[in-house]
């Protein structure tokens, strides 16, 4: 049957199958729940104040470390069930306009880590702390926005 179904496509129509087929992983999770931005943020900014810890303790900074590592990895592996395989970047072949948000991310995510850096080395870590978790939740709000835009705009050129 299978066999019927593929000869019965012509060549374009083949060729926009596979391309369907191939961006679908990129295309089916579903957009994360408005508080995934903060709690990152959130957690960025716990992780960064951890360091505040270590002069006073390191007992105290390798334990909220570990706490903080199996939190989320516990928050990972339930996102993972909910939506069911992530998308890792440079696995497979994402649409370009995923590949497009990827770079976009990436190059984000190395500027807030400079300005957070700068922010850490002028003003301490307390204001690291804040700088990070602002700058993080505004920099995953606007990636998620833009990605389910980048979603939506694959699934309108395949259909």
């Amino acid at each position: 049957m299978l066999a019927t179904v593929e000869n019965s496509l012509d060549p374009p129509e083949r060729l926009r199958a596979l391309e369907r087929a191939e961006a679908a992983p990129y295309l089916g999770m579903p957009a994360s729940p408005w508080w995934v931005p903060p709690l990152f943020g959130a957690w960025l900014a716990a992780h960064l104040a951890s360091f505040a810890l270590w002069r006073a303790s390191e007992l105290a900074f390798i334990a909220m470390t570990v706490a903080l590592c199996a939190g989320m990895g516990a928050f990972v592996g339930w996102l993972s069930q909910r939506t069911g395989a992530l998308p890792v970047p440079g696995r497979g072949t994402p649409p370009s306009e995923i590949r497009h948000e990827y770079r976009r991310y990436a190059v984000g995510a190395v500027a807030i880590a400079a300005l957070v850096v700068c922010a850490w080395w002028w003003a301490g870590t307390a204001a690291a702390s804040v700088s990070v978790f602002v700058l993080t939740t505004a920099g995953l709000s606007l990636y998620q926005y833009r990605y389910q835009r980048a979603a939506a705009s694959v699934r309108e050129r395949l259909t």
